[in-house]
């Protein structure tokens, strides 16, 4: 019976110690990369001022840079710049929004990572809206780079009510670097 429950223990302890190397390794991996991450949007109802949103930020070992600027009244601008080196790649985001009164309003957003391992991830997204009595465009993404290779994704989204329309696109690209092949 000792025996029984020393080996049990004993393989609780293992279990445990393999479960705090996972999760160890994991948040290595997440601590080791560097991340741009932008939104910018605009939001209008009727003729009376909106509103103007925008974040930007940058994450990562290396040095980054991150920027917002907003103006609200009756054209609404807001945008967001973030970019940043360190010894995992550059990464890049940027994100606009645009609109006013009984103008379209359209967002943007463009992101893109390259990585040392030669790895680039490409996103964009954008939305148009057309005028409306209660308009709003939003869009968004992130360029990473980490050990495994670069990521991105992009969001793009709208309201035009009550008898509006929104159109928006959305797309991804990455493409893993070249092998090399020598010959002897």
């Amino acid at each position: 019976m000792t025996a029984r429950i020393h080996r049990s223990v004993f393989h609780t302890r293992i279990r445990l110690a393999t479960l705090t190397a996972v999760i160890g390794l994991a948040a290595a991996q997440t601590t080791l990369a560097g991340e741009a991450t932008t939104s910018a949007g605009v939001s209008q109802v009727g003729t009376h001022p909106g509103t103007a949103t925008a974040t930007a930020a940058y994450n990562g070992d290396g040095r980054g840079h991150a920027d917002t600027i907003t103006r609200s009244g009756p054209v609404n601008f807001a945008r967001g710049v973030a970019y940043g080196v360190d010894q995992n790649g550059l990464d890049f985001s940027v994100s606009y929004a645009v609109g006013g009164g009984l103008l379209p309003v359209r967002a943007r957003t463009f992101n893109m990572s390259i990585g040392r391992d030669g790895s680039v991830s490409r996103s964009s997204g954008v939305v148009d809206a057309s005028p409306s009595l209660i308009t709003s465009v939003q869009a968004g993404g992130f360029a990473r780079s980490q050990r495994g290779g670069s990521i991105s994704a992009a969001t793009a989204s709208g309201r035009s009510e009550p008898f509006g329309t929104v159109v928006g696109r959305t797309w991804s690209q990455s493409s893993r670097p070249p092998r090399l092949i020598t010959q002897r």
